[in-house]
């Protein structure tokens, strides 16, 4: 069963969030459908639950994004952590004197020098888990990195990552307080699916200026993606100034009950199962959803100790975006929710982090807004502290606020207060709030370099970290049940070696 649309286009459109394509992202979910990934405090607007317009299931995992735009690492990153970036090749030929001149041309006109070649691995294992009540989820997201530098300016970038869903989701919303024999906790749906993501990719780098692209498939029971990127970034005024613009396509398929086209959206049912999607079963049918994505980021060194940075994304959804398990009680009946097909999203966030001797670390302050053409509007503050413990251990906290108001048509209770032709039942589009705070370790063994254990490797990074979160519902309601659900843990493990 899908989670979320699950494009693996890294869609630069955030409700409050801020993504890295770091292997060690801190995570939070929010209720736009957010998934805010905050990573050692990249502000790389590329995935969250908003950005992927709609959730197939509460709560979706926050799992990074596979293919986030690439982005080089920002003076507002910690120097001890190292940025694995997943992207995909595009190969093309050249044939013949005339076109090998041009490109020779554009090659020095954009600066491809020589530079250190170094490649690197990374594997990570995320664990998220949501519980409260009578029901939970857990998924169990493991995944696998490589950077191979081919010369001194191309790198060639492959990975994999997986998602191990069990859990329980509910299957027809219900009013509150209605006298309907619909329980929506023990009528959940059981969940259990296994989703699959590879991508490939290509970098181009020279002195100043860096090149990439990439490409990814992932697919499980319900669900199909397809996802294009290609980014840029240049460094400016001795490399105190990045710019970095990204671009994301992709090309989903959202598998549904098949149904009359014709059949007003009060009639039509929610699909109970997968099975039979994708093999061309006369009782599935299959919905497209597109995404176009673009952001821009602006870094700042503005001192040794002071760096800034600001970025604006926006992305257009257009297809199917609704949840074809869940269903919403309308007073006499229920019927599958009913999302607009079209969607546009606006975001922008800014980060300040600065180095004060009588702390003896790092602070940084975010803000983010959000906005979107489903009138959901949401914000965001973020304090961070980092320092490290002598020359091996590095340690982070963070605190983080996020509030929304509630989509447009979203209602309660549609029997009594409906929003005109629309209705939903997720959650994550009614007005909410969460509190979220964790913490980060990062481990830098002495055991590599020359006339050590490990002198094949240039670096050696242990990752942990933790954060939990508690989420306010005001608005929402499963019938007379207290909302499930409204906790969260989300640990990861990972190791980064650098050749």
């Amino acid at each position: 069963m899908q989670l979320a649309p699950q494009s693996v286009l890294p869609q630069p459109v955030v409700v409050d969030v801020v993504v890295d394509v770091s292997v060690d992202a801190d995570v939070s979910v929010d209720g736009d459908g957010d998934v805010a990934a905050n990573v050692e405090d990249h502000d790389d607007v590329a995935n969250d639950e908003s950005a992927k317009s709609n959730r197939f299931r509460e709560p979706r995992p926050p799992s990074r994004p596979l293919t986030s735009p690439a982005t080089s690492p920002s003076p507002l990153t910690s120097s001890s952590t190292t940025t694995t970036t997943t992207t995909t090749t595009i190969t093309s030929a050249i044939r013949g004197r005339r076109a090998w001149l041009i490109a020779s041309m554009l090659w020095g006109l954009l600066g491809f020098g020589r530079a250190a070649a170094q490649s690197s691995v990374d594997a990570t294992s995320t664990v998220f888990y949501e519980y409260g009540g009578p029901l939970h989820m857990l998924v169990v997201n493991p995944a696998a990195h490589a950077n191979v530098e081919v010369t001194d300016t191309l790198a060639i970038q492959a990975g994999w990552e997986a998602d191990v869903v069990s859990g329980a989701s509910v299957a027809v919303v219900d009013a509150p307080g209605a006298s309907s024999d619909v329980d929506a906790i023990t009528s959940a749906t059981k969940l259990k699916d296994f989703r699959n993501v590879f991508q490939g990719g290509a970098a181009l780098r020279g002195d100043n200026t860096r090149i990439q692209a990439s490409y990814a498939y992932g697919f499980e029971s319900d669900y199909r993606s397809s996802g294009l990127s290609v980014s840029a970034a240049t460094e400016l005024f001795d490399r105190n100034t990045t710019l970095e613009i990204g671009y994301g396509r992709g090309w989903d398929a959202v598998c549904d009950l098949a149904q009359p086209e014709a059949e007003k959206a009060v009639e039509r049912q929610r699909m109970p199962t997968s099975e039979g999607c994708f093999q061309k079963d006369e009782g599935k049918n299959q919905h497209a959803l597109d995404l176009h994505s673009l952001s821009g980021t602006w870094t700042q060194a503005w001192t040794p100790i002071f760096n800034t940075q600001w970025s604006v994304s926006s992305q257009l959804v257009s297809g199917f975006q609704s949840n074809p398990y869940r269903a919403v009680w309308l007073g006499r009946a229920a019927a599958q929710e009913h999302h607009p097909n079209e969607r546009a999203r606006y975001g922008t966030s800014v980060s300040a982090r600065i180095w004060l001797r009588p702390i003896g670390g790092a602070l940084q302050l975010s803000a983010r807004l959000y906005r979107d053409t489903w009138d959901l509007s949401s914000g965001s503050g973020e304090i961070a502290y980092e320092r490290g413990l002598g020359a091996l251990l590095r340690f982070r906290l963070r605190a983080r606020y996020y509030q929304q108001s509630g989509a447009a048509f979203y209602s309660d209770d549609y029997a009594l207060a409906p929003r005109g032709q629309y209705f939903t039942g997720d959650r994550e589009l009614s007005p909410m709030h969460n509190w979220q705070g964790g913490a980060r370790l990062e481990l830098t063994p002495d055991v590599v370099g020359p006339e050590r254990s490990l002198s094949l490797l240039d670096s050696l990074h242990f990752v942990l970290k933790a954060d939990f979160t508690s989420y306010g519902f005001d608005s929402f309601h499963y019938g007379n049940a207290e909302v499930p659900n409204r906790r969260s843990i989300f640990a990861t493990v990972s190791v980064d070696a650098t050749f």
